[in-house]
């Protein structure tokens, strides 16, 4: 057999094994993971540098495959899909871990400032001290919803993703840490919007 009718063959034998696998055939998927299991590891060890933490990604990675196998059309390769999925999975990993440990450190707060006390002029100490406060005082939720999305520059429905809550809950939880803001400063809007989303480093 010719190379190019052993790749042509194996590219056969792979669209089969896909395909059972969309049908809910629990061998078929086996054969997939044992296929691709080592690869998925190395691009999550690649961008984690942890094995553990590889290790149990790469999990969540083909469970993830698992319930989505019928989202693949079989416009790309079964190996391209992969590498997209793998690639979202890990970095939406690290950005909740990093939401979820959202501080109210020097970096944040200066462009909480730029984009709070954007509407007051002049800005004096005390706003900045009021602003500190009042984000300080929010709850852990309100504070989360209002710096993802006023700071950072993601839209409700990313955040709710992101949070595992509603759009409608995202936009009450925004509105509800805003007119609080908006008493603590006493300014009119915070409804402030740029040109591009401001983002924390």
């Amino acid at each position: 057999m010719t190379p190019h009718l052993s790749n042509l063959a194996l590219k056969k034998e792979e669209s089969r094994i896909i395909r059972a696998a969309q049908r809910g055939d629990p061998d078929a998927f086996q054969c997939l993971y044992a296929r691709y299991k080592n690869y998925v590891y190395s691009l999550c060890m690649r961008m984690c540098k942890d094995p553990v933490l590889a290790e149990d990604l790469s999990q969540d990675i083909f469970l993830h495959v698992w319930r989505k196998m019928a989202s693949f059309r079989g416009q790309s390769l079964f190996r391209t899909w992969l590498y997209r999925v793998t690639i979202n999975m890990v970095m939406l990993y690290f950005r909740k871990q990093r939401i979820g440990t959202l501080s109210l450190d020097d970096k944040t707060l200066e462009v909480a400032e730029t984009v709070f006390l954007s509407n007051i002029s002049p800005i004096h100490l005390d706003d900045r001290i009021s602003l500190r406060n009042m984000l300080s005082l929010l709850s852990p939720r309100h504070r989360r919803v209002l710096m993802l999305h006023d700071v950072e520059g993601y839209r409700h429905q990313d955040i709710s993703h992101l949070l595992g809550i509603t759009s409608g809950a995202s936009r009450s939880q925004l509105h509800k840490a805003r007119t609080k803001m908006r008493l603590a400063l006493g300014v009119s809007d915070l409804h402030h919007r740029h040109e591009a989303p401001l983002r924390v480093a």
